[in-house]
């Protein structure tokens, strides 16, 4: 999925991050998308996300 851009939801901002899910994702069962908070984004909204790495079970990403 590295490199690739995906539709993500933001459900909530954690700490330093926003947290969202790509369309293809189903709540608290896969992976979340985590996004530095010093983007500027809103819960509930949509944004093409470029993921950039990934852990365990999460990816992080950048708008793109």
């Amino acid at each position: 999925m590295i490199g690739k851009t995906y539709k993500v939801l933001i459900d909530r901002r954690e700490g330093e991050f926003f947290i969202g899910r790509t369309e293809y994702d189903s709540p608290e069962v896969d992976q979340e998308v985590l996004i530095p908070s010093e983007h500027n984004l809103k819960a509930g909204e949509f944004y093409n996300i470029l993921i950039t790495g990934s852990a365990d079970f999460d990816l992080y990403g950048i708008p793109s």
